[in-house]
């Protein structure tokens, strides 16, 4: 990070897991799902649009009302600062170098928050987790068409739902009720995959 960002950039913010997830999906929605030159704009104007995106997502992680509410405000100051701090043209470096320095954070953060209760159910007749890691697998592997690629490792899916029938051999009833709980645990929100969903070490834990 540079000192132009450390200047800015709050670690109070990231000194709770609240604050961190709502840091990290803001970083994240920034990164995949923002047009910079009109969609930023807007979201610092309108802090209810900035709500709108994140509080869905986060609630996938944060069930304590007073946490989401934590998260969600943190993430709509640091989108604040960052818009007020750094240039558009360096939004992606920032984001990017961010995402890098305080990845320990985040993702320890983000990986005490998944719902593996959401992926103790069955598709096909099969439990979830299996399909689950072979997904993680894939995308990690490259099987899966994948768009931007942080430097640490979160990207975003370009890949067309007739893949999932085709790879799993799934029914589409079956591959939608695969998205909904690869969304409902905290797997992929959006068509995003997190880089600490795809560490091995938390890949071979969904065994």
């Amino acid at each position: 990070m540079t000192e132009e960002t450390e200047s800015w950039f709050g670690k109070e913010w990231i000194d709770e897991d609240a604050k961190a997830l709502g840091v990290y999906v803001a970083l994240l929605i920034l990164q995949f799902r923002v047009r910079y030159s009109t969609d930023t704009p807007f979201l610092c104007r309108e802090e209810g649009l900035m709500e709108s995106r994140l509080k869905p997502y986060l609630a996938l992680l944060l069930h304590d009302e007073e946490e989401l509410s934590e998260a969600v405000d943190t993430g709509k100051v640091f989108l604040k600062a960052l818009v007020a701090h750094t240039s558009l043209p360096e939004y992606v470096e920032v984001l990017d170098s961010v995402e890098l320095d305080f990845y320990g954070m985040f993702k320890e953060a983000y990986l005490r928050h998944v719902n593996r209760e959401a992926m103790a159910v069955k598709i096909a007749d099969s439990d979830a987790a299996p399909f689950i890691k072979t997904f993680l697998s894939d995308v990690a592997s490259n099987r899966f068409s994948r768009g931007k690629i942080t430097t640490a490792g979160s990207s975003i899916l370009l890949t067309p739902f007739g893949d999932f029938i085709e790879f799993y051999g799934l029914s589409g009833d079956d591959v939608r009720r695969f998205l909904e709980i690869l969304r409902e645990s905290g797997i992929m929100f959006l068509d995003i995959v997190s880089a600490p969903v795809l560490e091995p070490d938390f890949i071979e834990s969904l065994s």
